[in-house]
């Protein structure tokens, strides 16, 4: 018996092999897991940037933490070379070699390797940073945990030189919403804000203070509302902020703020806030107030730094505030709050930011007595800003 042997059409017998190949691949894929490779996610300075004298010598502190991931586990050296100083992408200084460690995880954990170093530039490369563009001076090491390399880097600044003591040239006070003076409702929420410029560096030795209705209204040094520690950083003249805690407004009248320092070779003045806690919202409507007289300047007068605003007082007022304003304006733009002694105030006393010229504003005078009730007002006066 013959045997015939039948064969498939070409583009057919082709169809089949394709599939045969695509069906291995497919298993290949799914078998055999990918290759995967440890990585450095992240590197962080600190200091992330420094300032230099640019006349001395510099010794640079610095922490380098460098944070990697092993998905399949095992011990790996992670090092890097060399520190160097680039100047506008060039190195121009090795500053410090090698660094290095063992790095042993667990398939899919993460660590932090931590390497600290101290870096040292003599006066010739200070006195180079200093001629440099700002900004364009950095310290940059580049790590690697042999499959993956990241770089990172600090930036390098110059200033006049850190010699001598920490001195407080001026201090700058003001309540959150830029006045020296202000009027709030009892139980408000109410913060000051110090500005203060120092030279050199060390410990800042500060002290909120608070004269209460309770205390004299003369006196100058009132109780403790809060102790300041706080160190001060800078190779030449610097500036820093501190919010004060939250003002005392449980009792209504006349409150005094002040931050001292602690510095023997501070030759400023202290600045003063004032501010008036009126009794509840609905304190100015429980009388009529009276209607204070005003003086100067008349209605409708240039404003210059000559003006004073003078008004006739009245009996039982304990403080006056005048106010400023936008014409058709309840909210006033800048005003300050004096005590009742005073019959008048400089416009120089104002905080004049808020004036423009060409416009024209509006004024007033308040009084408040015991219990932080309003106890009289003048008539809205214009006014003009030449």
């Amino acid at each position: 018996m013959k045997h015939s042997i039948r064969f498939l059409p070409f583009s057919k017998s082709w169809h089949h092999f394709l599939l045969a190949i695509k069906f291995v691949l497919a298993f290949l894929v799914i078998a055999l897991p990918g290759t995967a490779y440890a990585n450095i996610n992240s590197i962080v300075p600190t200091p992330s940037s420094a300032t230099i004298s640019a006349k001395d010598p510099a010794l640079i502190n610095v922490v380098w933490r460098v944070t990697r991931t092993d998905p399949t586990g095992g011990t790996r050296t992670v090092s890097s070379p060399t520190a160097t100083l680039q100047i506008s992408g060039a190195t121009v200084a090795t500053l410090a070699g090698t660094l290095t460690r063992q790095s042993t995880l667990g398939g899919g954990q993460s660590a932090t390797l931590i390497f600290n170093e101290s870096l040292s530039l003599n006066t010739a490369l200070a006195r180079r940073i200093a001629n440099s563009p700002a900004g364009s001076v950095r310290i940059i090491r580049t790590f690697s945990d042999t499959q993956t390399v990241q770089t990172s880097q600090i930036r390098l600044f110059t200033g006049a030189g850190n010699s001598g003591p920490l001195t407080v040239r001026r201090i700058d006070l003001a309540f959150e919403n830029k006045s020296r003076s202000d009027v709030v409702y009892k139980d408000d929420t109410i913060r000051a804000i110090v500005d203060i410029a120092f030279r050199s560096s060390g410990i800042l030795k500060g002290e909120w203070r608070i004269v209460e209705p309770s205390a004299s209204l003369g006196s100058s040094g009132g109780r403790v509302l809060s102790v300041i520690r706080q160190n001060l950083v800078s190779s030449g003249e610097g500036r820093t902020r501190i919010v004060s805690p939250p003002l005392p407004t449980n009792n209504d009248g006349l409150y005094l703020v002040s931050f001292s320092v602690q510095d023997a070779n501070a030759n400023f003045e202290i600045p003063i806030l004032k501010y008036f806690v009126l009794d509840n919202k609905n304190a100015s409507l429980t009388s009529e107030p009276i209607e204070i007289t005003i003086l100067s300047p008349s209605n409708g007068a240039d404003l210059n730094t000559d003006t004073v605003f003078t008004w006739q007082g009245i009996n039982s007022a304990q403080a006056y505030q005048v106010e400023l304003f936008n014409k058709g304006d309840s909210t006033p733009l800048t005003g300050k709050l004096v005590p009742a002694t005073d019959l008048k105030l400089s416009l120089s006393a104002l905080s004049l930011d808020w004036l423009e010229s060409g416009y024209e504003y509006t004024w007033r005078i308040r009084a408040f007595g015991a219990g932080g009730k309003l106890i009289g007002q003048s008539e809205f006066q214009n006014l003009y800003m030449p």
